[in-house]
């Protein structure tokens, strides 16, 4: 695993770009529920769960090994409680295609998510963001459009009430039946859905 700095040169990387639109999750009945199939690349997703965002990691799993073999760069911003190596490496993460970037003031943060996701070299940008505005949730959507990355984006349950511009906006429990995934509709076309997927599953994909 690479550590990173705001100084770091993305263009290290490879600027190859994906095929597709999307990615799939990996896991079929998110596949259905989502709009387009699969996790936006060259958009956001925001996705909405408690402070302890760990539990919705695996979630993420298979979309981000098949990721990381694409000679680009995963870059995790900020993550409150990083995956260990070994777990990484256990669900398939290329952890030479890593990247572990740890900024020090919110400015700074929203900074290095943008720039990441314009650079072109990085499939993937995940990150935890308390505080976007619509402003800077535009510059982020812009940024993974211009850059062709996934932009996963970790925000707080309070956040869900903002106004967005992301891509996709998902909010994430943990309930006796499982993990429930709760799909936010952006507009009128799109409709609100909930599923719940069992946890043995999902560390079974893992």
């Amino acid at each position: 695993m690479k550590p990173a700095n705001l100084n770091f040169n993305f263009s290290q990387g490879s600027m190859n770009q994906a095929n597709n639109q999307v990615i799939s999750s990996g896991h079929a009945a998110l596949d259905v529920m989502l709009p387009h199939g699969g996790w936006p690349v060259g958009g956001i997703s925001e996705i909405f769960c408690p402070e302890d965002s760990q539990f919705a990691l695996p979630l993420l799993w298979p979309a981000l090994a098949r990721l990381s073999q694409a000679k680009r760069w995963l870059a995790m911003i900020a993550p409150p409680n990083a995956p260990s190596s070994a777990q990484l490496a256990t669900v398939g993460v290329d952890l030479s295609h890593l990247l572990m970037i740890h900024p020090h003031a919110t400015s700074n943060g929203l900074w290095a998510v943008e720039h990441a996701l314009r650079s072109g070299t990085c499939a993937a940008v995940l990150s935890w963001v308390n505080h976007a505005d619509h402003h800077a949730m535009q510059d982020l959507r812009g940024a993974a459009l211009a850059g062709n990355s996934c932009g996963l984006i970790f925000r707080p349950e309070w956040a869900m009430e903002q106004p967005s511009t992301a891509s996709l906006r998902l909010h994430l429990s943990t309930t006796d039946r499982g993990l429930c995934v709760e799909h936010i509709p952006q507009n009128r076309k799109q409709s609100h859905s909930v599923i719940f997927i069992d946890i043995q599953t999902i560390k079974k994909t893992a």
